[in-house]
């Protein structure tokens, strides 16, 4: 049956790489379309590389949870792409933190996170202008690493894949799907799964199907060059600063919750400007570096010793999130089935990958399955 059933798969980051490979290894039929030269190239790869425990979502427990669900799994799948050998703190800032100490370690306890209490000042570096603090077991991907084992999964798996191709409509015939690339037409496939991120509602408002708005975000994720052993110092809740490893590279990824934003609207599909970012002044060398400082300035608030950090790169890109949610900071990843065979996967965080692959599994199966039953049997 699943031999039979070809599949399209739009998107080649993490949970489009994911998703191919298991719907390979069921037996279907897969092509994978992705606009850039090799996988991880956009929004995968360009973000802070964190595997997310649920410390982050204090005030969105059903975050948390996903993010509980999906570690252990991620972990295991990608077990040799995951660096945990530094100590990672979070902290309660003193002033502006939607969340105090005592609500925070209420969260922690009520959804099972496992945490030791640090004194701020003794942390390596010293953190200063905090309430709390906490050291924790979360722990980083290496995206480049990643990048390279999903590579190689990839090739062997046996889906067809399309690198360098932009998938620019989807049209439904029938009971099945054409997909078009800048290329022509591309073949007729039984499902769609649409992976890819920021251009998701783009694809489904052609079928025909509901595009809410979304909140859409150009971020700017700053590498530096700091003297001083692999550590990971993230600062709650609120617009402060997150300090971590950049994998096994040797050095950091510093990013702020709100000058790591350079650009911000809400509408229903992400902005054409940001297709040429430099062309639009977001990547000028002058706003780099403007950027840099804003982002620095507020960093040495809570850890003065990284005055000494120096920029060394800028990782760049637009993300998704729901619109409407700063009370709640909510970011969940969502597989949803607008219509028969077509499916949409709204990604939260890189983690909730895993499960949300063996999801997209679950329903092209039952597709499959549907579409398998002789005519007349009940």
């Amino acid at each position: 049956m699943s031999e039979r059933h070809a599949v399209a798969v739009i998107g080649c980051g993490v949970f489009g790489a994911v998703a191919a490979l298991r719907l390979a290894e069921r037996g279907y039929r897969v092509t994978v379309f992705e606009r850039n030269r090799e996988p991880l190239s956009g929004a995968s790869f360009n973000n802070q590389n964190r595997l997310h425990l649920g410390f982050h979502y204090p005030r969105d427990p059903a975050t948390a949870e996903q993010c509980i669900r999906g570690y252990q799994k991620f972990r295991d799948e990608f077990a040799e792409c995951v660096t945990a050998d530094f100590p990672n703190g979070y902290f309660i800032a003193e002033e502006g933190s939607a969340v105090t100490a005592r609500e925070y370690l209420d969260f922690c306890d009520g959804v099972g996170l496992r945490y030791r209490l640090v004194e701020p000042s003794r942390y390596g570096p010293p953190v200063t202008g905090v309430t709390l603090g906490l050291r924790t077991q979360e722990a980083v991907i290496d995206c480049r690493h990643l990048r390279d084992v999903l590579g190689r999964r990839l090739a062997a798996c046996g889906a067809t894949m399309r690198f360098g191709t932009e998938v620019r409509a989807v049209e439904a015939r029938g009971d099945t799907y054409t997909v078009e690339t800048h290329e022509g037409a591309a073949g007729s496939f039984d499902s769609v799964v649409n992976c890819s991120f920021a251009d998701i509602n783009r694809l489904s408002r052609q079928l025909g199907h509901e595009a809410p708005d979304r909140q859409y975000e150009y971020t700017a994720v700053y590498v530096v060059d700091w003297d001083h052993p692999p550590v990971g110092v993230t600062v709650m809740d609120g617009p402060f600063t997150t300090l971590l490893p950049f994998g096994r590279s040797g050095r950091f990824l510093l990013y702020h919750v709100e000058h790591s934003v350079l650009d911000r609207v809400t509408q229903q599909v992400a902005p054409a400007r940001w297709r040429e970012p430099a062309a639009g002044g977001l990547l000028d060398r002058a706003a780099v570096e403007r950027g840099f400082r804003r982002v620095l300035r507020d960093a040495t608030r809570f850890v003065p010793a990284l005055r000494t950090a120096r920029l060394r790169d800028v990782l760049h890109g637009p993300r998704v999130v729901l619109a409407n949610r700063n009370d709640t900071d909510a970011r969940p990843s969502m597989v949803g089935s607008p219509g028969p065979g077509y499916l949409t996967v709204f990604s939260g965080k890189l983690d909730h990958s895993v499960w949300a692959a063996d999801e997209v599994v679950r329903q092209v199966d039952t597709r499959a399955m549907s579409r398998a039953q002789p005519v007349g049997h009940a």
